[in-house]
């Protein structure tokens, strides 16, 4: 930054800062992402052994990403998500290349679905937001959302390996962004601050709102934690991964990744 320059503080709302400048100005611009998405889909219709047509409930929706590629390959998509524009994102986008879809601004921690899903997913650490026992009334709620042989695929970040501290600079188009973050292991939280500089001396940074978290918080487990979560909301724990690498078959989950995956079922009928 040049010396001599002014900082000029702006707060915004959650919805404007980290729903509106990550996941819809920022996230199509990161290397090779769309390739990711169609990468991570095909994954989770391997391992879990899904078929166009099924429905799937996406939690956490975001801007309707991974959604889009499953409507392009013929699924039923319901999406939802707490902030507003990114669900009026999703609608659009689908609305734009002629896709199906049902997007709902909502609190996952609401769902009231009757054995309507063929599956659900938690993307890119959704997972863990709450409470332990926010979280795990949620996956019991998920266990009532889904059909009889349904499948949840759940992606949250490890407990086992994160940085006690990481500060990274960004060079962005007119700025810099500042992502702080911090795991600690007494209450196994991981909570990130992000702030955005632009060249004309401008700061932008989230301020706190009730029901949202201006410095995003959550809550990380390990794989015998989850599993034991899955165990109690009557979902049959059948897999897990960890990792970046979504290829089948996947080497045995690792302690050094910081990204883990849990596959559970809720049993079929006998």
């Amino acid at each position: 930054m040049r010396k001599g320059i002014m900082l000029k503080i702006i707060e915004k709302t959650w919805n404007e800062f980290w729903a509106a400048y990550w996941r819809i100005e920022y996230r199509h611009k990161i290397p090779r992402i769309f390739e990711w998405d169609i990468k991570l889909v095909n994954f989770i219709e391997k391992v879990c052994q899904l078929k166009p047509g099924t429905r799937i409930l996406d939690l956490g929706c975001g801007g309707g990403d991974q959604a889009k590629v499953f409507a392009k390959k013929g699924y039923q998509i319901v999406g939802i998500d707490i902030a507003p524009s990114l669900i009026e994102f999703a609608k659009k986008q689908f609305q734009k290349e002629g896709l199906k879809g049902n997007f709902i601004k909502g609190d996952m921690r609401n769902v009231d679905y009757q054995t309507e899903f063929d599956a659900c997913i938690l993307l890119s650490g959704t997972f863990g937001y709450f409470s332990d026992t926010e979280n795990q009334n949620l996956l019991r709620s998920i266990y009532r959302a889904l059909k009889p042989g349904g499948k949840v695929f759940i992606m949250f970040l490890s407990a086992n390996r994160l940085p006690k501290h990481k500060r990274l600079w960004s060079e962005i188009e007119n700025g810099w962004e500042l992502t702080e973050s911090w795991f600690d292991p007494e209450t196994s939280t991981y909570r990130t601050k992000m702030f955005v500089v632009k060249k004309d001396g401008t700061l932008l940074r989230p301020k706190a709102e009730k029901g949202y978290h201006a410095n995003e918080t959550i809550r990380c487990y390990t794989i015998p934690e989850m599993r034991t979560m899955l165990e109690k909301a009557n979902l049959h724990y059948m897999k897990s991964f960890s990792g970046d690498d979504l290829s089948v078959p996947q080497k045995p989950p690792a302690s050094e990744e910081a990204r883990n995956i849990v596959v559970a079922e809720r049993p079929p009928e006998n």
